[in-house]
């Protein structure tokens, strides 16, 4: 069993979402609009665009657009994403910016199992709450594997030259 951990998992979603800012950025100067988003210029290549990614930048302009100035700016995106890294992410933030068509097998252990990967019960999980399940499901299995040595019968061996070992 590998460990599991959810950096790669942050890390898909934060990428997905710079690569889709990217993306649709092109063409427009001081940072996207709602409506940019919504409905690209045509100096945008349509094709690179993921439409999960898309969707989650419309459904969350106004809390990435941190000075609300109905723009999403490059340092706007890049504080949204700092704090998705420490706060970690929901359930659904996992089903949409994390799954591409197939769920890794992280994914799909870290969906399975969200309620008990956060143990803080804020609705989000965050790499730390991820890798700490990961090490719990490993102990449990070391556990069954190996068992603890219990000894069953106790000798005690006495060094004493004062006992009379003649009559053994």
């Amino acid at each position: 069993m590998s460990k599991l951990s959810g950096q790669g998992l942050m890390a898909q979603a934060i990428y997905g979402l710079t690569n889709n800012f990217a993306v649709l950025s092109a063409g427009a100067s001081g940072g996207l609009t709602l409506e940019q988003i919504i409905n690209p210029s045509d100096e945008v290549n349509k094709n690179n665009i993921n439409a999960s990614f898309q969707s989650y930048l419309t459904q969350n302009f106004s809390n990435i657009d941190a000075d609300g100035d109905g723009k999403i700016s490059a340092t706007d995106l890049q504080q949204y994403t700092n704090q998705l890294s420490q706060k970690g992410l929901s359930y659904e933030e996992l089903m949409q910016l994390c799954y591409s068509g197939s769920a890794s097998s992280t994914l799909e252990e870290v969906l399975n199992n969200f309620n008990e990967i956060d143990k803080n019960g804020d609705g989000r999980v965050t790499n730390q709450e991820i890798a700490a399940y990961g090490m719990e499901e490993e102990i449990e299995e070391m556990e069954e594997n190996h068992p603890k040595f219990q000894a069953t019968n106790i000798s005690n061996y006495v060094d004493n030259d004062d006992y009379d070992t003649s009559s053994i």
